[in-house]
């Protein structure tokens, strides 16, 4: 056979061909044996932990019903029951003390472990609660063999003050307080849902200065003054109660601000405004949630001394539709009886407020700095009036001059502002993280 045969000839190649197949196959066999053996545990383990992340989260909703649901039963009282009273770093009492498994209902494999608590850290603020959820499947049980899975979800719920029922008070002021003319300031309450009818004409961590013949009333007496700070801090708003109206008011298109310097749903892209706005009968605005915010959209340092981004509000003349802004997406708000073009719902200014004239408000007039107010005629403040005075740059006063004729009348239900406002524990946006052990 010539060397040309011998490099062409073909016979005995199946042999190894067959082998080389055969090994081939085996190997792949092998692998599969293996992926046979670990897949099932893996997709086990994937599905205990989206069952541990989904009994987290269930959790996390267990513990703001708890907290929104007081006076029911499985309900947790606000102010927060604490593992150990007086200490606002511990935990709330069980179940939600971070050590109570509770478990699913008959459908569910496993349950979860729920830890309460106030917030924590510089300038906390005590109507945000910080709950930690952690979920486990089928057990938390240390003694159980079974293969266990656990996640950890964390969260920041906040409350907004009923200030309606919290504060004490027809009107109420951080600072000092000047009454003159002829003025009613009136604090007796008669709605149950408001507490008892122990609530002062006016209420002021300063003096109050009377003049004139104004008329200061209320269950628990005509005017308390130079008040601890600490009894205000229960009812003033905080930074994320403020963020929380601030997006309520662009839900109905009263925001006023950075973006937004003539109110309506969509931004004009401008960052900064000059932080002045005026209601008039040329300028006139419709009802709901009414936010005037600062020149730079921030909300004021409690602690700092800068008024340069104060915003500042005047209402005068005949400044309300007496209607809802078109396109609003707030609940429905109830026209003011009479007159038809009264007010109704919240005014809120992360500055100063100054109104004068016949106006008629039914609603919570809220001012972040100072307020004062010159009444005419038949008008009136019905509802619920605050001023913080965080800058406290001016005294808040009713009647500047001696033929004011103002009135500031407590009303319960106006002072809720029509329901528009959450009326329990909410998501404080960003807060919700997962997080490792």
């Amino acid at each position: 056979m010539n060397m040309r045969t011998r490099l062409t000839d073909e016979r005995g190649v199946a042999l190894p061909m067959a082998m080389m197949m055969l090994m081939l196959l085996t190997t792949l066999m092998m692998a599969f044996g293996v992926l046979a053996q670990s897949e099932p545990v893996i997709a086990a383990n994937q599905l205990r932990v989206a069952q541990a992340r989904a009994l987290a989260d269930s959790g996390l909703e267990r513990g703001i019903w708890s907290l929104t649901n007081a006076g029911v039963a499985g309900g947790i009282a606000n102010p927060l029951p604490l593992t150990t009273p007086g200490d606002n770093t511990s935990y709330a009492v069980a179940p939600f003390n971070g050590a109570t498994f509770m478990a699913g209902d008959s459908l569910t494999n496993g349950g979860f472990m729920v830890a309460i608590r106030n917030e924590q850290g510089a300038g906390a603020d005590p109507n945000i609660r910080e709950i930690t959820s952690v979920g486990w499947t089928p057990t938390s049980n240390v003694a159980d063999g079974k293969p266990k899975a656990h996640r950890q979800v964390f969260v920041k719920v906040q409350i907004i003050p009923a200030l309606a029922k919290e504060a004490p008070c027809a009107l109420c002021v951080k600072g000092a307080l000047q009454a003159k003319g002829n003025g009613t300031v009136n604090g007796n309450n008669s709605d149950p849902s408001c507490g008892g009818n122990n609530k002062y004409g006016a209420y002021a961590k300063d003096s109050v200065s009377v003049s004139g013949s104004p008329t200061i009333q209320g269950g628990a007496g005509g005017y308390a003054q130079n008040q601890p700070a600490s009894n205000f801090e229960g009812f003033m708003y905080k930074n994320s109660a403020l963020d929380t109206l601030k997006k309520l008011a662009k839900m109905n298109g009263t925001y006023f601000g950075p973006g937004f310097p003539n109110g309506g749903f969509v931004s004009d892209g401008s960052t900064t405004w000059s932080g002045s706005m005026d209601f008039s009968s040329s300028n006139a605005v419709g009802n709901g949630i009414i936010f005037v915010d600062t020149t730079d959209g921030q909300n004021l340092d409690p602690n700092g001394t800068n008024t340069s981004t104060l915003a500042t509000l005047s209402i005068h003349g005949n400044p309300f539709t007496g209607q809802r802004v078109s396109g609003s997406t707030l609940p429905n708000v109830p026209v003011s009886s009479s007159p038809a073009d009264a007010f109704s719902g919240m005014i809120v200014t992360n500055g100063t407020i100054n109104m004068s004239g016949n106006m008629t408000v039914h609603g919570l007039v809220y001012a972040v700095n100072d307020f004062s107010y010159n009444g005419t005629g038949n008008g009136g403040l019905w509802g619920q009036v605050i001023s913080q005075n965080i800058r406290d740059t001016t005294s808040t006063s009713v009647d500047t001059n001696t033929s004011g004729n103002s009135q500031v009348i407590f009303n319960c239900q106006y002072a809720k502002g029509f329901d528009m406002i959450p009326p329990g524990f909410t998501v404080v946006p960003g807060t919700y993280r997962e997080r490792t052990d």
